[in-house]
């Protein structure tokens, strides 16, 4: 086998590893690109409409080149780097060949995007910058959440890095050529760096990298996390508040069991449906992350002379796609857990109380809807603020964008649902970011006003609803999930 088809086979495998019984998610995200494409060209003036085509066409490429990176760490086990003779060269050479690749198409994409005079070296070394990140942050995820922390706070770091800042632009404008090469070979450089030898740290981290994608995919597929102590004793000292908090809320809920009532029965029914979405999980996660954020802001304010305003304008985006992807999580994650507790909701339909027929689809989906709705409106307030400490009242598209995929995902037909997959999990998330895009679009460049968006998604969104909504009445029964699939 030629080098080439070495790499070719090394860079494509995550593509051919698909599950090739269910394209219909790779073809709804497909049209939904096209589709977004189609109306920027249709209704955008002719610069707007192909800089959205040009950055459609970018998302995909990084896209692409986030899998191709997952996948390749993956495949760099520390076993085959060790004992398969050329694995771990190869895999090198796959990698520094796919991040030229994503680095030029990015660069190319991107000069389309930015004005004709825009210096080609710095997208080309920001480009290359950005296709490293992506790499790295397949073999440790926290930089994520390192980035969407600190990004808000990059006007406070401007002060001290001046002078390094002056003195890189002054190196720049003398030798640009040479600063560019120097920077890209730092780039190849750390590709290289990101893949393992075969010894004891590489070991360990590959175990602790396995154990991360299998809570994640886990998570995308509705599946209960396994033990906690699987992530060592830190990890389960740190999650065990909300064990305990969630036992008390059950023991509460199995003393006041009214199985007149059909709150009650179905409140003790949502445990075991929602699983690890249930509403108070999901509280207490929120509830963390929050206090998190608010003790760095805390201490950045209490230990430097900060600008508040300067912080929310700069960090707006950031925050609000953080917000967001927290906040309306019930509305894409919740029909797919439905699945996963299948064989306890034939025990669940024996429970005394338990509605049946038209009514059984209702409940489960009114309990959807109930979680859902409250971290929308929730959210959705927090976002409104945010806009307005930033004058960035696009933000409002976020929440307009969610109520038509939460019309449609949360009123699926349990009894028809297939089984999870991680993609599958993404579709939702995906049109609801790519219709939040078509919305801003439409408020920032066609100056659509964001009240006659607002008036038209919630009217839409309601038509959904009731279309659905009636469906669910001669649907077959809810519960056991997927048994007609």
């Amino acid at each position: 086998m030629s080098a080439a088809a070495r790499h070719s086979q090394v860079l494509l495998a995550f593509w051919r590893q698909r599950d090739l019984n269910a394209p219909w998610g790779r073809r709804f995200v497909a049209a939904l690109v096209v589709l977004v494409c189609a109306a920027g060209l249709i209704w955008l003036p002719e610069r707007a409409s192909w800089m959205l085509v040009a950055g459609m066409a970018l998302l995909v490429v990084l896209g692409f080149w986030l899998a191709v990176c997952g996948n390749l760490q993956e495949q760099n086990h520390p076993s085959a780097a060790r004992t398969v003779p050329g694995h771990l060269r190869t895999l090198r050479h796959a990698a520094l060949a796919g991040w030229a690749l994503c680095t030029a198409l990015s660069t190319l994409l991107l000069w389309a995007i930015f004005p004709p005079n825009a210096p080609w070296q710095v997208l080309l070394l920001s480009c290359g910058f950005i296709a490293v990140f992506l790499l790295w942050s397949s073999r440790m995820v926290w930089l994520w959440l390192a980035l969407t922390l600190l990004s808000p706070l990059t006007g406070l770091w401007a002060a001290p890095l001046a002078p390094l800042g002056r003195a890189l632009a002054a190196a720049w404008q003398a030798q640009t050529g040479t600063m560019l090469l120097l920077g890209l070979l730092v780039e190849a450089v750390l590709v290289v760096a990101a893949f393992g030898d075969g010894g004891a740290r590489h070991q360990a981290r590959y175990a602790r990298q396995t154990l991360m994608r299998n809570a994640m995919r886990m998570q995308l597929e509705g599946k209960q996390m396994a033990n906690p102590a699987i992530w060592g004793r830190a990890f389960e000292w740190l999650t065990r508040p909300y064990s305990i908090a969630f036992d008390a809320w059950q023991q509460r809920l199995l003393a006041r069991a009214d199985n007149g009532d059909v709150r009650h029965v179905m409140a003790r029914a949502a445990i075991v449906l929602h699983g690890p979405q249930h509403w108070l999980y999901q509280l207490m996660a929120v509830g963390s992350i929050a206090t998190l954020v608010m003790s760095i802001f805390g201490i950045v304010f209490a230990t430097t002379p900060a600008d508040m305003s300067v912080i929310f304008r700069n960090g707006a985006f950031g925050m609000g796609v953080a917000i967001a992807s927290m906040g309306y999580n019930p509305a894409f994650a919740l029909p797919g857990v439905l699945f996963q507790s299948r064989r306890e909701q034939a025990l669940l339909c024996l429970l005394p109380g338990m509605p049946r027929g038209a009514a059984l689809n209702h409940a489960v989906a009114r309990l959807q809807l109930r979680d859902a709705f409250v971290g929308w409106l929730i959210t959705s307030l927090i976002l409104l603020a945010l806009g307005l400490l930033a004058d960035s009242p696009w933000l409002l598209c976020l929440p307009l964008a969610v109520l038509p995929i939460s019309a449609i995902n949360l009123t699926r037909q349990p009894a028809r649902l297939r089984a999870p997959t991680a993609f599958s999990a993404v579709v939702p998330v995906f049109a609801f970011f790519l219709l939040a895009g078509l919305l801003y679009l439409l408020a920032r460049y066609q100056d659509v006003p964001l009240w006659l968006l607002a008036v038209s998604t919630v009217a839409a969104s309601a038509a959904l609803f009731a279309w659905r909504w009636r469906a669910l009445g001669t649907a077959p029964a809810a519960l056991p999930a997927g048994r007609l699939a």
